[in-house]
């Protein structure tokens, strides 16, 4: 019987140990993990070393507050977040090269898509320039595209005179380039 319990007591003591060592395993692997999370999550060093110590202290109950109070974003998180703007950033300057229609890539001086033949540009009536469907005024030469809606005008006082856009001066060409003659005046 001695033997029994002389063999029971150590069983017990390694049992023992062995909770002990279980818990004290847990007890730094999450000191560990409150230290490598804390990190990850603000650059502060005296909150991070509060977490630690927080729950080498208290453990379970230590870990617990910690979850409840740790940020809820990582340090990473705002650039990975400026990373997918600029991702989608680049994506919509992408989709400017593309096809209103179809939404595949062109080239900014296609005429006509050539995946869908939808028409990307028509030649200017004053200039004859190709300009965008979608563009009120051709930018090259000011001349409207789309007529604008009929806008009411104020009436003017009959004794002003209305004001004229000034004239753009007609193009030099050779032959008003050379030197006139005068003009003899018949009296």
């Amino acid at each position: 019987m001695i033997l029994f319990l002389v063999g029971f007591s150590s069983i017990l003591k390694l049992v023992g140990l062995m909770f002990i060592a279980y818990a004290l395993v847990l007890w730094l692997s999450a000191i560990v993990w409150v230290y490598r999370d804390v990190r990850h999550r603000t650059s502060d060093e005296v909150s991070q070393w509060i977490a630690v110590v927080l729950v080498g202290l208290f453990n379970l109950p230590g870990l617990i507050v910690y979850l409840v109070i740790r940020p809820q974003a990582t340090v990473a998180d705002p650039y990975e977040r400026s990373l997918e703007a600029e991702a989608v950033l680049h994506e919509l300057q992408l989709l400017a090269g593309a096809c209103q229609n179809c939404r595949r890539p062109i080239e900014d001086d296609f005429v006509v898509c050539p995946h869908c033949r939808a028409v990307l540009r028509e030649p200017c009536p004053s200039c004859g320039r190709a300009v965008r469907t979608v563009w009120a005024a051709c930018p090259y030469c000011a001349t409207d595209r789309v007529p604008r809606r009929a806008q009411p005008q104020p009436a003017a006082p009959a004794s002003t005179t209305p004001l004229q856009p000034p004239r753009r001066p007609a193009p030099v060409q050779e032959a008003e380039a050379a030197p006139r003659r005068p003009v003899p005046r018949r009296g």
